[in-house]
């Protein structure tokens, strides 16, 4: 298995990934590691409808279980996207051992309830919580990457002073 690209992105597959990014990166299989959309059949085949044929396999799991379902026989061979709906999940997949050395920030909107929200970039926003995990994300190293399409230039992003 050979992991291309780790994003965040809310949507998680959306046009964006299946029309850029796909075959961009020329990806055939798409992780997706979301504890909401592991657990919504209907939701993963409304995903999964809009997928180019390249892609072979499409998995969903529980972010705290990434690294054993990277390891699967079945994407031994295979050039991956993880996606990660948010801060959370990501953050519970390092915390569980899943290792990386960079992170893409797609798209993330906060709701009226989040507390001080920053916006990242384009189309990236956080809240306190969120900016805490990516400083401490950050702080082990991971490389993080504000980028919304493959057009779009990519920017690193450091935390504030």
């Amino acid at each position: 298995m050979t992991l291309v690209w780790t994003r965040i992105d809310q949507k998680l597959i959306h046009g964006q990934i299946s029309l850029a990014w796909v075959p961009h990166l020329k990806i055939d299989a798409i992780v997706v590691a979301d504890t909401e959309m592991k657990d919504n059949p209907k939701g993963q085949r409304f995903m999964k409808m809009g997928l180019p044929p390249e892609i072979k396999a499409t998995f969903f799991v529980d972010p705290r279980f990434i690294t054993e379902t990277l390891e699967m026989n079945e994407l031994s061979r295979r050039r991956v996207l993880l996606l990660f709906r948010d801060m959370e999940g990501l953050c519970a997949a390092v915390n569980s051992g899943l290792s990386l050395s960079k992170v893409n920030l797609g798209y993330h909107a906060c709701t009226p309830l989040d507390p001080v929200v920053t916006r990242l970039g384009d189309a990236f926003y956080v809240c306190e919580r969120d900016m805490a995990g990516l400083c401490e994300l950050y702080t082990s190293g991971l490389e993080i990457i504000l980028q919304t399409i493959p057009s779009d230039k990519a920017v690193r992003w450091v935390p504030a002073k």
